[in-house]
């Protein structure tokens, strides 16, 4: 097998990305081997690199000198391709996703426990398999979890171009609720109106920019009762709060951004709205509910999917094809282009050829 890994704790562990090659894993007798065919780039995946996730990667590999490089990636979609003799609930051919995070997709081939994966229906695109745990199921989750969303509720979100909010605003109106997405400035006024109409062609509502959400009057009249932020800007936070009812409810869902906003007391600004302040985390979403109705979820999603309900956001391909001259520095100059976040950048997918 081969897989994209890094030296854990390295002063600059990104630009310390390398191919590293291993024989193909052995079995064991609850376990399965799998093939991936799609494993996407996320920023969570960059801050686990960094050291600053509190999860460290779960595998590793040895390098060609000798060194255990860990193995990046939580999120991927794969074929069987062999199960142990006490497994019953998967077999080969059948497409899975992992239940959880930092076990490592970055790589052709992996070793499993069965009970850490989930099948997902054969139809679906297994690129689009690839984003239903962490793209898909986070939307859902946000629109259901913390706050009690009613037909002719509106909710705020930053990030809009991003995977997630691609969802919300997808999601949202089959519980009859609206959706104002929250976008940075662009390079010019056709740029900043093209991203508009695409953003409002998948769902959303209203579309601002961040000085727009500031002075528009347009949300005045709206009951705005829920507001996500996947930036930690607080200056953009407390100005995403300022539009929410009294009482409403402001969730921490990412940490995209570098701005800490100096001199915005953010904490005594939703004290004195009495505005409730919740952190998003995947995994307590995930651990509320039962491997069946995690399985439930991840199935009903992807039928949105292939049905055409659910749209996929934009994507990028990133092909990863054994043996191919110059595959080591694209798949590297791919991780670091995505770790440069520019202003609209597509998702990244690594497609194993």
């Amino acid at each position: 097998m081969e897989s994209l890994a890094f030296s854990y704790g390295a002063p600059k562990p990104i630009e310390g990305i390398r191919l590293a090659t291993a024989p193909l894993p052995v079995c064991g007798p609850q376990q399965v081997v799998v093939q991936f065919l799609a494993a996407p780039i996320n920023p969570l995946d960059l801050l686990v690199i960094q050291g600053k996730y509190p999860v460290k990667p779960q595998n590793s590999i040895v390098g060609p000198d000798k060194q255990t490089l860990a193995i990046p990636g939580s999120d991927g979609a794969a074929r069987v391709v062999q199960t142990g003799t006490d497994v019953s609930t998967l077999a080969v051919d059948d497409i899975v996703i992992l239940r959880a995070h930092c076990h490592g997709t970055w790589r052709t081939h992996g070793v499993f426990a069965a009970k850490d994966l989930i099948r997902v229906p054969s139809g679906i695109d297994p690129r689009l398999a690839s984003i239903l745990r962490m793209g898909a199921a986070p939307a859902y989750f946000q629109l259901r979890d913390y706050r009690p969303l009613e037909p002719g509720d509106w909710i705020l979100q930053n990030a809009a171009t991003g995977t997630i909010s691609h969802f919300v605003t997808q999601l949202a109106p089959m519980y009859g609720v609206r959706v104002i997405s929250v976008i940075r400035d662009r390079g010019t006024a056709d740029e900043l109106a093209r991203i508009k109409r695409s953003l409002q062609s998948h769902g959303s509502a209203l579309v601002v920019t961040h000085d727009e959400l500031r002075t528009t009057t347009t949300l005045d009249d709206k009951r705005i009762v829920l507001a996500v932020d996947s930036v930690s800007d607080d200056a953009l936070a407390k100005d995403m709060a300022a539009r929410l009812i009294p009482g409403g409810t402001l969730v921490t869902a990412g940490f995209l951004g570098v701005s800490t906003g100096e001199g915005v007391n953010l904490r005594q600004f939703l004290w004195q709205r009495n505005i409730t302040l919740q952190a998003f985390r995947l995994s307590d979403c995930l651990g509320k509910r039962s491997l069946g109705q995690q399985t439930a979820l991840i199935e009903w999603l992807a039928e949105l999917l292939t049905r055409g309900v659910l749209t996929a956001p934009a994507l990028e391909y990133v092909h990863w094809k054994r043996g191919e001259d110059g595959l080591e520095q694209r798949l590297k100059e791919s991780v670091q282009a995505h770790e440069m976040g520019a202003i609209g950048e597509r998702k990244k997918i690594l497609v194993f050829d």
